[in-house]
């Protein structure tokens, strides 16, 4: 999961980055090519958030274990 994760933080940043060219796009045509990625990006990012929260969660490794306290420090003289 942690790979979807990251997936999907970088189609964030790749949305992020299509906003701010297409704002700043002199020309309709650029305009309207950054438009369409936007959602097309966004309907992946839904889709793969979707995907994330069905996800079960990590197994857990020693289940029923308790924390170990911390070994007492020794005191120094």
């Amino acid at each position: 999961m942690k790979d979807m994760k990251a997936h999907l933080e970088l189609l964030r940043v790749q949305i992020a980055e299509c906003e701010r060219l297409q704002k700043a796009a002199k020309s309709q045509i650029k305009r309207d090519v950054f438009t369409r990625l936007l959602v097309r990006y966004r309907a992946i990012a839904t889709e793969l958030e979707q995907a994330i929260a069905k996800m079960p969660p990590a197994p857990v490794a020693f289940p029923g274990r308790k924390t170990p306290e911390p070994l007492p420090k020794e005191e120094q003289e």
